[in-house]
């Protein structure tokens, strides 16, 4: 029974210390939500709720049990509840930002060149 205490064992929430943001990124999040947490890197705090909001409810679960997001008591419904973040998320979120890649030149310029020409084949014109 330990083992498996230990096993789901949460950091706590705590007061924001660096050394708990670069824990929690290394084991405690999806890839995807250190993409999603590290693109909102310097966001304002409004846009950095409202995108944390509108993610499925696992992942809002998920941070609100790490102490990232912290719970509404607005709305009976727990999936409608809004949240808040913890300061601690911005912290993660710096965490996170400096783990993710961001893509090379070529793939910007292949992106914006697709963007600029819809219907072009990858290769160049058809």
């Amino acid at each position: 029974m330990d083992a498996i205490r230990a096993w789901f064992h949460r950091p706590e929430p705590s007061s924001g210390r660096r050394a708990e943001a670069v824990d929690i990124v290394a084991h405690w999040l999806t890839p995807d939500l250190v993409l999603t947490l590290g693109s909102l890197h310097e966001a304002p705090p409004a846009v950095a709720d409202a995108v944390v909001q509108l993610l499925p409810f696992g992942s809002r679960a998920a941070l609100e049990e790490l102490g990232l997001a912290l719970p509404g008591t607005d709305g009976a419904d727990r999936c409608r509840r809004p949240v808040t973040l913890a300061p601690l998320a911005y912290e993660v979120m710096a965490v996170a930002s400096a783990r993710i890649e961001p893509p090379e030149a070529d793939e910007w310029t292949r992106l914006a060149q697709r963007a600029a020409h819809p219907g072009q084949a990858p290769n160049g014109p058809s």
